[in-house]
């Protein structure tokens, strides 16, 4: 309940679900779904309508959940995955969700269940949508770009 826009979905490694919801102008969240919560959209929100009115006033209240992370301003969030691949073992349980507007691939460090650190890739270097992002049975991490001349795109450590 109170679930805006959901386009990525993932189980952690200890089977929890995961959900990052695209937001409107702003307001885009990674949320934990917990059973019978009620996540608030559109009571409370970081975003705004399109045409720049508020969808509302508050950001938190009393019985809703708050997000574990949200984007201000937004990423337009697609695909999520925990990344679960021995390519790249520093980021072994980190999080990783597309941008469809920022061109860019949001790393979460997570440590119990928060998020610790944000880093953002390939924004510079691809300048494309990133539609989904998914664990490779290679270890790799693989990005797929959403426009007419779309990749494929693996993901290693630097050699």
């Amino acid at each position: 309940l109170g679930h805006r826009n959901p386009l990525g979905l993932a189980f952690d490694g200890a089977g929890r679900l995961w959900v990052a919801e695209m937001g409107p102008r702003g307001g885009d969240e990674l949320n934990l779904v917990l059973r019978g919560r009620n996540y608030g959209w559109p009571l409370v929100t970081y975003g705004m309508e399109y045409s720049g009115k508020p969808v509302s006033d508050k950001t938190a209240a009393a019985g809703l959940e708050s997000p574990v992370h949200y984007w201000v301003p937004s990423i337009a969030t697609s695909g999520l995955a925990f990344y679960t691949g021995t390519a790249i073992p520093a980021w072994q349980g980190n999080v990783f969700v597309g941008g469809l507007k920022s061109g860019e691939l949001s790393r979460l460090e997570m440590r119990d269940g928060k998020v610790v650190s944000e880093e953002r890739l390939f924004g510079e270097a691809l300048k494309k949508r990133i539609r989904t992002v998914v664990n490779g049975p290679d270890g790799a991490l693989y990005l797929l770009t959403d426009d007419s001349a779309g990749q494929l795109i693996r993901v290693t450590a630097a050699k």
